[in-house]
Parts: structure tokens; C-alpha cells; sequence
């Protein structure tokens, strides 16, 4: 899910950067602003995972006071603009998706403003966990040297097929 879902809002993104708005923060905070949408989109996608339709207040709220100042260190040159970028991002998403809860975003946005500032300037801020990576698995189950061979001729895997893959 995260996949498709990290492929709509990079569309988004693209859109975001490619219109009038991403010239106006270009233009203000120059090279970072790809940096800093970046942090907004993995926090979307791995952090809430909800498409934009699912956002409400709440979980913008989060977003703003607890989620993006845990992947901040505060050192970015784009910090301060954070919460301007994301309120006008929200209401590209908005606007692009068709949604009318681009007001609902921003009054959220607006009422956690206070608290990502308090956040970003305590040091001992919670961070988001990381996603784990889950490990590789074996599409099937391992064939044992001296187990029957696979090919049906009767005889073990060793002295059968095995042979012949490793030649």
C-alpha cells in the first residue's frame, strides 16, 4: 500500500514543484525545498499512510506537532518554513484530489503551529520509529541434499539434479 501510495503523493509533489507555488518556494528557500517536501512525503506515506481523501484535523494535527518535528533535527535550513510549506502543500493536495477539507487542514495546521516550534526546540522530542525492513524469504522451501529429487526420478538430490547445477 505504501508503495502506490508514495507514487501519488510524488505525482503531487511533482505537480506542487512544477506550478506557481513550487517557483514562489524555490525562489525562498532554494535547493532545500526538495529536501524539505521530501520529509513531508515520507512522513505522509510511512508515517500516517493514508491517502489525502483519509486525512482529517487529527491527523494533521499529529503531523505538525509531533511527527515532523521528530524527523527534524532542527539544524535544516528549511525548518522555520516547514509548517508554511506544508500548509501550502496541503492545499495543492487538496485542490489537485478535488477535496474541499483543504480549510479543515489548515485551521489544523494554523492551531499546531505553537507546538512545532515547542517540539523542534526540545531536544528530548519523540522520534518516529522507522519502518522496518522486513527480511528476504525463500519463495520456496529448501530442497535437502539427501532429500528425494524434485525431477521424480527416484533417486536423492545430491547425486541427481544437484550435479547438474553445480557443473
Amino acid at each position: 500500500m505504501t508503495n502506490g501510495l508514495e507514487s501519488r503523493y510524488r505525482l503531487l509533489l511533482t505537480r506542487f514543484l512544477d506550478g506557481p507555488r513550487g517557483d514562489v518556494w524555490s525562489e525562498r528557500l532554494g535547493a532545500p525545498v526538495r529536501d524539505a517536501l521530501q520529509v513531508l512525503i515520507y512522513s505522509l506515506t510511512h508515517d500516517l499512510s493514508l491517502p489525502p481523501a483519509e486525512l482529517d484535523r487529527q491527523h494533521v494535527e499529529a503531523l505538525v506537532s509531533t511527527l515532523l518535528p521528530g524527523r527534524l533535527t532542527g539544524e535544516e535550513a528549511y525548518a522555520s518554513s516547514m509548517v508554511d510549506l506544508l500548509d501550502d502543500f496541503l492545499v495543492h493536495v487538496a485542490d489537485s484530489e478535488g477535496l474541499a477539507t483543504h480549510w479543515e487542514w489548515t485551521s489544523a495546521v494554523d492551531s499546531a503551529r505553537g507546538s512545532f516550534d515547542q517540539q523542534l526546540a526540545n531536544p528530548d522530542r519523540p522520534t518516529p520509529a522507522s519502518p522496518r525492513r522486513q527480511p528476504d524469504r525463500r519463495a520456496a522451501p529448501r530442497i535437502g541434499r539427501n532429500a528425494p529429487c524434485p525431477c521424480g526420478s527416484g533417486r536423492k538430490y545430491k547425486v541427481c539434479c544437484l550435479r547438474l547445477s553445480d557443473s
